[in-house]
């Protein structure tokens, strides 16, 4: 019995990998190269949920707007950048039949043995190069926020109540987000 092996390229462009969907699925793309990408661990899904809860609360209860989306959607930002993230919020609707192809205005991400700080920070500064209004990387072994501003710097964030300016009345407790 023989076992095919699956030949990696040592780059790929957008278009080649949504051609074989199923192959490419736990690929991202950094500057042309494929990544593969683990699953994250329990801890990331549970920081995530809540993430999430806490916005559409904000959204569907508390007078706040636009859509929240997570679990992994996936974004094309050019033939050599393809990513998955794990949250993002846009103040306009979003279409649900197609992979994005800009930032939302918000996107998160969550460090973990998933992905490495080289291209973690390769994916903020390109979301932020694309047109997102914020990025925000949780670290959840540390129980901190670490915020991406547009002009590329970053605030840090380990207690207390964190509040976005472009998401009015939005307020996102740390305490309750990493059940300090």
């Amino acid at each position: 019995m023989t076992t095919a092996t699956l030949e990696i390229p040592k780059t790929i462009t957008a278009t080649e990998m949504e051609k074989n969907p199923a192959l490419w699925k736990e690929f991202e793309l950094y500057e042309g190269v494929p990544i593969q990408m683990t699953y994250p661990k329990p801890e990331h899904g549970i920081l995530l949920g809540r993430l999430f809860f806490f916005i559409n609360k904000w959204i569907l209860e508390n007078g706040g707007s636009g859509e929240v989306t997570g679990g992994e959607t996936g974004i094309r930002l050019n033939e050599k950048e393809r990513y998955s993230f794990d949250l993002g919020w846009s103040l306009l609707p979003l279409k649900g039949d197609e992979i994005l192809q800009t930032p939302l205005d918000l996107m998160v991400e969550i460090a973990s043995d998933a992905n490495s700080a080289e291209h973690l920070i390769h994916k903020c500064m390109r979301y932020l190069e694309y047109g997102a209004k914020e990025v925000w990387v949780l670290f959840p072994e540390e129980k901190l926020l670490q915020v991406y501003q547009p002009d590329k710097t970053a605030k840090i964030f380990q207690e207390g109540t964190y509040e976005p300016p472009y998401m009015n009345g939005f307020s996102l407790d740390l305490g309750k987000l990493f059940r300090k």
